[in-house]
């Protein structure tokens, strides 16, 4: 609990808003999705998922990742075998998507949702998903703070040469490899 409280306390000193970042792709990314507080149809739905099963994911969170796919129209979704499958639920909700659910379905894919927690069950998987992201994914992993472990996998995943940007919003942390950006990491407030 005491690690919790000094993890998020660091992560505010450390955050920003939109005030603070100067990549005009992340900018956009966070006014027009992060920060987009229009109603949705989909959220009436994101809140029944939601309220059926257990999440570590608060239901804010799960609306943003909603609205993320929309704005990034990300179309070919994974969503590796031990993550929860409701996740998927919310993704495709009022979204035009295909979910799968093992690497070996696809060459590649816009967007993979994982639990952070794979990383420590199976070593190799970084690499395996890796050769799956194409210049426009988006490798989304959930509890990055959670744990001194978790943070160490986050700061690898940060620090990998393929990686270009990084953004955490405490809860997630997001992975770009958009070759054409200078490497940057962004803490934001969500």
């Amino acid at each position: 609990m005491l690690f919790k409280i000094k993890s998020y306390l660091f992560f505010l000193w450390r955050s920003t808003n939109q005030h603070g970042v100067h990549s005009p792709f992340v900018y956009n990314l966070v006014t027009k999705c992060f920060y987009d507080r229009d109603k949705k149809a989909s959220y009436v739905s994101i809140t029944s998922i939601y309220k059926n099963n257990a999440s570590e994911i608060s239901l804010k969170n799960l609306k943003l990742l909603n609205r993320l796919i929309g704005y990034l129209k990300y179309k070919k979704i994974l969503i590796t075998k031990n993550s929860s499958s409701f996740i998927g639920k919310v993704l495709s909700v009022d979204n035009f998507t295909t979910i799968y659910y093992s690497p070996e379905d696809l060459d590649q894919f816009d967007f993979i949702y994982l639990d952070i927690d794979q990383f420590k069950k199976h070593p190799g998987l970084l690499d395996i998903l890796l050769s799956k992201t194409h210049n426009d994914s988006l490798l989304l992993l959930n509890s990055i703070n959670k744990s001194k472990e978790n943070q160490n996998i986050w700061q690898q995943l940060h620090n990998h040469p393929k990686t270009k940007v990084t953004i955490d919003i405490y809860n997630l942390g997001f992975v770009f490899f958009r070759k054409e950006q200078e490497k940057e990491h962004f803490v934001i407030r969500v």
